[in-house]
Formats: structure tokens, C-alpha cells, sequence
């Protein structure tokens, strides 16, 4: 793997590269627009407008950025125009140069390096791996990948969640999960048909993602195993045997073009503080946000939306920040050695490099969120010393 680099960018540039706008056929996606949520604290605006050009599938995070009203706040602060659509092929996007930031999956970014002339980059994360087994609310006697054995399995037709199951299934069971392999029989399809063809019985259980299959899992007709947990959760917990949050395996990543980003940093930092905006509203008020887009979780009833928004309390797939972190290389290293190791890709498979961008607005949340915890603890103290001396003062009127 590409050495991890970190990448600090203190003063902006006074001028940057004006972006072409991206002509595509495909419709905008209903994420992308000109409106989102507001950001302080940046840099100075480049010295002419820049467009940047995202790609980026339906989410709820964008979705509150854009109806909140900051986006355009955010474009008139810093002169830029995001333009946000989902292309639905996000190598094409990536390797044609129609996109300037790709969110995709992180374990199959290395084929953008190996087919692609521009060098991808992974430089922020979006979500972990939220993928679940689950079965029929009628199967019985299952309770973990292991009682599937030469059953059938529906996957959705991308490689990610696939190669992280076929981790857990190797470093748990020492199973074979992968297609054409001799422990399961993999049924590929789209994400939106999984669960349909457990309901009706055309295969035994499925790889399914929850805002894909809500209305079966919140009716019970769909039952999660492992109690619910995602391939992130058992990857880290099971297989690592670490509880911390950070081991959780990103999934779904934010690449760029290392030229690119050279040229661009200001713009990169700016996004990301956007991104981070939407982030601190989804901490605070996730159920709000599922009940607002409903449409991007399959959820309409009010038990559908209860359901999602208990899962997503316990088992919440959004990264807590956008910025990459030195762990985060750490574990993706390590994700790659196991699919690797579980010859689930080749042995010589070129692997992403990925950039740790350390940015002084950044810096500077991190240093505020330090000190308000710093001071909420001083406040603590003084309360507790106050306390101490008024039951002093009790015990020596007592005397």
C-alpha cells in the first residue's frame, strides 16, 4: 500500500482553478443541489469562482446540507459552486475526469488504480460497512453465517460488503464466502432485490443493507443475525476483538485525483467543513433526519421510521467526522492484508494510497470541542470542591 501521507494546508491560495462544469446526461440526483448548511471559520475565497464537481449517490446527510439553506450561504462565503450528481458508475466518473470528488466504496477503489490514468486518492470517509445477515422470519435454526453452509445467499452485485464477509467467514469459521466458492452458493443481484428474494424463498438468507429492506425488518419478516450488527461491527469486534469505534472498517470513502488535490486543497477543505456541518446535525437529531428524507432509508409508515431510527441509534453506519485519521490508515492496511490473505483478490493487488489532510479549521474545532470538555471538567471540580467545603463547614458547626 501507498505510504500514508499527511498533508497540512495552512494558508490558502489567493487564486485557484476555475472547474469546468460537468455536462452529463444522467439527471442531477435528488442529493445534489445549490442550497446546504452553513460553515465559519474558512479561508479566504479564491480569486476567481471554481466550480467542484461531486459524485455522490442520494444521501441524508447531503439532503439536510442542501434543504437547510447552507449550501448557497456556504457557496456565497467561499465562492464555489458545488455541483453534486450520481452517476451510478463511479469509476467512469472518476476515471473520465467528469468528477472531481468520488465517494465510493474504499475496497474497490484499487481497481481505480489500476485502470484508470488519474491516481486516486482516499481522503475522507462517509460510512462504515452497514451491511447484515439476515434471514427469513420463518427459518429456523440460524443463527450465524457458519449454519448456512452450502445455502443459498443473496449479494448485492458490488464487490465491498462481499470481500468483508468473506473476511469474517475466514477468520471465524474458515469459510469460503465469495462467488463460485465451495462453502456458499452466492446469488448476485441488486441491493433493492435482496431481501425480496428471501421473502420469497428463492434463496435462504442475504447481505442485505437496512435502509434497502426496512419495511421487512421493522414488519419481522426479515430477521437480522448477530443481533443486528453490521459487517463493520463483527469485523471489529469478533475478528479484531477491538470495541473501540475507530477499528470499524470504512466503507464508503471520499477519493480525489492526487494532481487534483494538489492544486485544490482550499476547495477540499472547505467541502469537508460543509460535510462536517451535516454531520454535527446528524449526531444531534439522526431521528429527525430519517424522518425528513424518509424515502432514502425505504421508510414511509411511522413504524418503519421508529425502526430505522432505533437501528441507527444502536448501529449507526455514518462516520463520526469526514477527516481521515493515522488509525484509519492503520486499519484499512489491515482489511486489505486479510482479503488479501483470504484470496478474495490477488496477492500483487495494487493497493489505494491515502492522505491524512490536516486542516487549521479543523485543528481549530478539535481545539475548541478540547477545551469546552476541559472547562466543563474545571466547572465539575469547582462544584465538587464547593460541595467538600460547605460539608466542612457543616462538621465544624456540628463540633
Amino acid at each position: 500500500m501507498s505510504g500514508p501521507d499527511t498533508i497540512h494546508a495552512s494558508a490558502p491560495t489567493t487564486a485557484r482553478r476555475v472547474l469546468a462544469v460537468l455536462a452529463t446526461a444522467a439527471a442531477l440526483a435528488a442529493c445534489g443541489g445549490d442550497s446546504g448548511a452553513a460553515t465559519g471559520g474558512a479561508a479566504a475565497g479564491p480569486a476567481a469562482s471554481a466550480t467542484v464537481r461531486i459524485d455522490l449517490a442520494p444521501n441524508p446527510i447531503w439532503e439536510w446540507i442542501e434543504g437547510s439553506g447552507g449550501l448557497s450561504r456556504w457557496s456565497q462565503l467561499h465562492d464555489i459552486r458545488a455541483e453534486v450528481t450520481n452517476s451510478f458508475d463511479q469509476f467512469a466518473a472518476f476515471g473520465s475526469g467528469h468528477a472531481d470528488i468520488v465517494v465510493t466504496n474504499a475496497l474497490e477503489v484499487g481497481s481505480f488504480v489500476q485502470d484508470s490514468d488519474r491516481e486516486p486518492l482516499i481522503v475522507g470517509k462517509l460510512t462504515t460497512d452497514r451491511s447484515i445477515l439476515a434471514v427469513s422470519r420463518s427459518t429456523r435454526t440460524v443463527d450465524t453465517l457458519e449454519d448456512l453452509v452450502d445455502r443459498r445467499i443473496a449479494v448485492e452485485n458490488s464487490l465491498g460488503s462481499e470481500l468483508l464477509w468473506g473476511v469474517i467467514a475466514e477468520a471465524l469459521y474458515g469459510l469460503e464466502f465469495e462467488d463460485g466458492g465451495s462453502d456458499f452458493d452466492l446469488v448476485l443481484v441488486d441491493p433493492a432485490s435482496v431481501a425480496d428474494l428471501v421473502l420469497r424463498g428463492d434463496v435462504d438468507g442475504c447481505i442485505c443493507l437496512p435502509d434497502y429492506s426496512a419495511p421487512y425488518l421493522a414488519d419481522g419478516r426479515l430477521v437480522p443475525l448477530y443481533g443486528g450488527r453490521s459487517a463493520a461491527e463483527i469485523y471489529a469486534q469478533e475478528v479484531l476483538e477491538d470495541t473501540d469505534p475507530d477499528a470499524l472498517p470504512m466503507q464508503l470513502v471520499f477519493i480525489v485525483d492526487k494532481d487534483w488535490l494538489e492544486a485544490n486543497l482550499v476547495i477540499v477543505e472547505h467541502v469537508f467543513e460543509l460535510w462536517e456541518t451535516g454531520l454535527r446535525q446528524w449526531a444531534a437529531g439522526r431521528g429527525q433526519i430519517v424522518s425528513d428524507f424518509r424515502h432514502l432509508f425505504s421508510a414511509q409508515t411511522v413504524e418503519e421510521i421508529d425502526w430505522m431510527t432505533r437501528h441507527l441509534n444502536d448501529h449507526d453506519w455514518m462516520a463520526p467526522s469526514v477527516y481521515l485519521k493515522e488509525s484509519d490508515v492503520g486499519n484499512f492496511a489491515e482489511v486489505q492484508f486479510r482479503v488479501k490473505r483470504a484470496g478474495l483478490i490477488p496477492a500483487d493487488a495494487v493497493e489505494p494510497g491515502m492522505r491524512v489532510l490536516q486542516f487549521h479549521s479543523h485543528d481549530e474545532d478539535e481545539h475548541e470541542e478540547e477545551h469546552g470538555e476541559h472547562e466543563e471538567e474545571q466547572g465539575e471540580e469547582e462544584e465538587e470542591h464547593g460541595e467538600d467545603g460547605e460539608a466542612t463547614g457543616m462538621g465544624e458547626r456540628a463540633a
